[in-house]
C-alpha cells in the first residue's frame, strides 16, 4: 500500500493551517511582551495559556483527522471542509487576542476607531456573564 498518498490537504486548507499557527505564535509573543511590560508576568499564566494553545493544536490534529478519514470511509461527508472552518475559526480568535494584547502592551492604540469593535464584544460577554451568573445562583 502506498502511504504517500494518503490524503492530499488543498493549498487553501494548508495555508489556514499555517496561518492558525503563526497567529498562535504571535499570540504568545504579544501576551508574553504585555505581561513584561505591565509588570504582570506570571509562569503560571503562561502555563494556562500554553495549555490553551496546546487545546488549540489538538483540535486543528482532530479536524485533520476527520479530513482524512472523511476521504476514506464512506458517510462521513466533513471532506474538504473541517480544516478550513476550525482554522479560520481560530484565525479570528487569534487576532482578537493579539489585538487585546497590544492594547494592553500600549494604551495609546486602544482609542483607535478598529478597537471599538471589542468594546461592544465586552459588553456583550459581561451581560451574558451576568445572566450566565444569576442563573447559576437561582439553581
Amino acid at each position: 500500500m502506498d502511504f504517500t498518498a494518503i490524503y492530499t490537504f488543498t493549498d487553501q486548507q494548508i495555508w489556514a493551517i499555517a496561518g492558525a499557527f503563526l497567529l498562535m505564535l504571535f499570540d504568545m509573543i504579544s501576551g508574553i511582551i504585555s505581561a513584561i511590560m505591565n509588570h504582570q508576568f506570571k509562569s503560571s499564566t503562561m502555563r494556562t495559556g500554553l495549555g490553551h494553545k496546546a487545546v488549540l493544536a489538538l483540535i486543528i490534529l482532530l479536524a485533520m483527522c476527520i479530513e482524512i478519514l472523511s476521504a476514506h470511509v464512506a458517510g462521513l461527508g466533513f471532506g474538504g471542509v473541517t480544516v478550513y472552518v476550525v482554522c479560520v475559526a481560530i484565525i479570528v480568535m487569534e487576532v482578537a487576542s493579539i489585538l487585546e494584547n497590544l492594547c494592553k502592551a500600549y494604551p495609546d492604540i486602544a482609542s483607535l476607531p478598529i478597537m471599538k469593535i471589542f468594546e461592544h464584544a465586552d459588553a456583550e460577554a459581561a451581560s451574558a456573564k451576568a445572566v450566565t451568573d444569576e442563573v447559576s445562583k437561582r439553581g
